[in-house]
């Protein structure tokens, strides 16, 4: 039988993604905004991301218009437009969209009670459409996270739970979001050993 472990991270670093690559480029650019960015230099700082990915992603903010291209002799580079706090959600094509969880945080807070194919047709938008799958999921999460309250139980096979948000747990406009660790775990210490990373759950 496989162990159950209930595991509390705090204060772990995220190392991949778009949120750590824009934090990067942030900390770069704190005190010299024309520095010139380069996907080596922000792919040394990340841990187990393709160095295809972080050039994907620069040449996306450079298609919103949050980075410029720009060539420095035989080196061609990015320099920040917009030094936003946060990375924008971006399409492939470098359109600005809101993540499915974001769209379903939204809905969460406005509606007063919810079940999770309630929220996927309330979140979903011709663009991004949030599938039932994807809302049960956050829904589970957030759920175990102590965010959502059970309102009325769900009475299968024709009606499922029925949720509220806690209203202390309403943090703020900002999506939780669910994340994917990589931890080594001694059961003869029962401890993490190293470093903790994790990635944002697409």
């Amino acid at each position: 039988m496989a162990a159950i472990l209930n595991l509390k991270l705090e204060g772990k670093p995220v190392l991949r993604g778009q949120e750590h690559c824009w934090s990067i480029i942030r900390d770069m650019t704190a005190t010299d905004r024309d520095r010139l960015i380069l996907a080596a230099d922000v792919h040394g700082y990340t841990n187990g991301t393709d160095l295809s990915t972080v050039s994907g992603f620069l040449r996306k903010l450079a298609a919103a218009g949050y980075l410029a291209e720009v060539a420095d002799g035989d080196r061609t580079g990015y320099r920040v437009l917009r030094r936003a706090t946060r990375p924008p959600q971006l399409s492939a094509d470098g359109e600005v969209v809101p993540s499915g969880q974001q769209q379903m945080w939204v809905a969460m807070r406005s509606l007063s009670t919810f079940s999770a194919h309630e929220l996927a047709v309330v979140a979903s938008t011709e663009e991004r459409p949030v599938t039932l799958q994807t809302a049960k999921s956050y829904v589970k999460h957030l759920n175990a996270a102590g965010y959502l309250k059970i309102e009325t139980p769900a009475a299968p096979p024709h009606r499922g739970a029925q949720y509220r948000l806690i209203p202390r747990q309403d943090s703020g406009p900002l999506a939780p979001r669910i994340l994917r660790a990589k931890i080594v775990y001694d059961p003869n210490r029962n401890k993490i050993m190293g470093p903790v990373t994790a990635e944002e759950v697409a």
